[in-house]
């Protein structure tokens, strides 16, 4: 199966990228990169004025409900690509600072993903996110996340990737 972000309701996209735009803040500062890709990402994921507002200030600032939405998610394989966004948009502004580092390994406990598999996660992400520019095959990195026990359809749900043009129908072959 090949699930996009979009085969989910507006209210579960919205919850889902407030987290992975809370990110953006956690080294201290959001870049106009992190801000760029927050915005695009609302808007290739369809979501409207109201949920686009919510996930632009949680850039900033954290929401209120930041456990329940994590509760939620960790019951589901959302939890895996989500932390693939997580690292990505920590990723993005070329810098994976000791905050964000923390934040991520909270991250990860809470949404009950094991050290190994969020290790896998971390290091895949950095792989694929950080080629210079160079053309990335993803299915030369899968093998990260299959030998930690991470379903390869996480790449398929990461909206990071989607935004840099490494998703598709046959991402895992690619």
């Amino acid at each position: 199966m090949n699930l996009q972000l979009t085969d989910f309701n507006e209210s579960d996209r919205a919850d889902y990228m407030m987290v992975v735009a809370s990110m953006a803040g956690q080294d201290g500062a959001v870049t106009s990169e992190e801000v760029y890709a927050v915005r695009q990402l609302s808007l290739q994921y369809v979501l409207g004025p109201d949920a686009r507002g919510r996930v632009m200030a949680a850039a900033a600032i954290p929401p209120d409900n930041m456990d329940e939405v994590l509760e939620r998610l960790s019951g589901t394989d959302l939890r895996y690509s989500l932390l693939l966004d997580l690292a990505g948009m920590a990723y993005r502004d070329g810098v994976f600072t000791e905050a964000e580092a923390a934040e991520y390994d909270r991250l990860s406990r809470q949404l009950n993903v094991s050290s190994e598999q969020a290790k896998a996660i971390l290091e895949f992400a950095a792989r694929v996110l950080n080629t210079g520019g160079k053309p990335v095959k993803l299915g030369d990195h899968t093998a990260i996340l299959q030998k930690a026990g991470v379903p390869e359809g996480i790449v398929s749900l990461s909206a990071i990737l989607m935004a840099a043009g490494l998703t598709g129908k046959d991402t895992a072959k690619n």
